[in-house]
């Protein structure tokens, strides 16, 4: 499970202020900074770059230009690899800076490192334990290299952090309960995969994930009135859920809705691109079909 990162450079005149009292490399390197800062906000990423370069060099106690660096690197100009080098400086020279401990975190996840992307996470809740976004984080990274248990310790700690945590402005909340509900369905334990869905969704109403997840685990719980109910919400919510249309198809299917599940099949199919799941639907869309042929010659 990868999400996406976002950050948010600060402000011209934050980074004006910096150099007021500061030393001439200091002052030279704030000058560059804002310039960078000034031709990234204009689109202008390459120049961007030369210009924080430039401050990062001119004064090498200074943490921010290597952070805004990999900023850069990571969000507009996607090079992952000059990313960590970049945040790895600013830790260098800031080893208390908390911030960049958790973008180093997600580069190195997006990159495939995810023990290494662990170590990064352990750093960030060291130094706060209420940092939620760092413990969902570490938990993916845990999920991602077998650490089971442990992830699920940190979706807790996230969620006790924050139970209402929002990844970036346009996350509808819900994140680490439902990497949390996941896998524990994954495993079978579909009741307690139900009770997190459950809990999430009365923490973030505006999540169709959620809903989704909880219909799914209402299915396997062989509870399909239940499922159709929290999938329609779903799909409600966001039409585009290709995973929840399929399982209303089979929600409905349960339930003796031959038309009804027929429908949203063909819906699905219309959609979906995940080969196993085209494939279940073709099968289960020709079986409903054969049998209303059937019914049809008698």
């Amino acid at each position: 499970m990868s999400l996406p990162i976002k950050f948010v450079l600060p402000g011209l005149l934050a980074l004006a202020m910096v150099s007021v009292g500061c030393n001439q490399d200091r002052a030279i390197a704030v000058d560059h900074l804002n310039k960078g800062v000034q031709s990234y906000q204009a689109g202008e990423s390459m120049t961007a770059i030369k210009e924080l370069k430039l401050a990062r060099d001119q004064d090498p106690t200074y943490a921010e230009p290597a952070l805004f660096l990999g900023d850069i690197y990571y969000q507009r100009v996607n090079n992952l690899v000059e990313a960590e080098a970049s945040y790895r400086e600013a830790i260098k020279r800031d080893p208390e800076n908390i911030d960049a401990y958790y973008k180093l975190g997600a580069v190195l996840f997006d990159k495939g490192d995810a023990s290494q992307a662990v170590a990064a996470f352990q750093q960030v809740v060291q130094k706060d334990e209420t940092h939620a976004k760092a413990w969902f984080r570490m938990g993916l990274s845990q999920a991602a290299i077998g650490s089971y248990p442990e992830a699920v310790e940190s979706y807790m700690k996230s969620i006790r952090a924050n139970p209402r945590m929002k990844i970036d402005k346009d996350d509808p909340g819900g994140a680490a309960y439902h990497a949390l509900g996941d896998l524990y369905a994954r495993f079978s334990f579909y009741d307690k995969s139900l009770a997190v869905y459950e809990n999430g969704i009365l923490n973030n109403q505006e999540s169709s994930q959620l809903y989704a997840g909880r219909g799914m685990a209402e299915q396997s719980l062989k509870r399909p009135a239940d499922a159709e109910k929290s999938l329609e919400k779903a799909l409600e919510m966001d039409p585009q859920n290709v995973a929840a249309t399929f399982n209303l198809a089979v929600a409905k299917h349960s339930l003796g809705q031959k038309d009804g599940a027929i429908k949203v099949l063909e819906n699905f199919l219309n959609r979906a691109s995940d080969p196993a799941r085209r494939q279940a639907a073709q099968g289960l869309l020709q079986s409903l079909r054969t049998t209303d042929s059937e019914v049809a010659q008698q």
